[in-house]
């Protein structure tokens, strides 16, 4: 009699195990899948705004407004 309880609970026990693992596994994959998703949007942010159409590609951003005046 104590063999099949013991046999039984160690089915518990598997069984217990697997399902966690499973639940586990399943979260971590979901979360990895969001993690990779949100690394691409933060390339692409960086990457739009390093590339921005707005910026001339040789301008100078610390060029005076107005030429200077010449030397006299």
């Amino acid at each position: 009699m104590t063999t099949v309880v013991v046999i039984a609970a160690a089915l518990v026990g598997f069984w217990l195990f697997f399902f966690v693992l499973k639940r586990v596994l399943r979260m971590a994959l979901r979360l990895a899948f969001v993690g990779a998703l949100l690394l691409a949007l933060l390339a692409g942010s960086v990457a739009w705004w390093w590339y921005a159409p707005g910026r001339a590609p040789g301008q100078n951003r610390n060029a005076a407004a107005r030429p200077a005046r010449p030397a006299r």
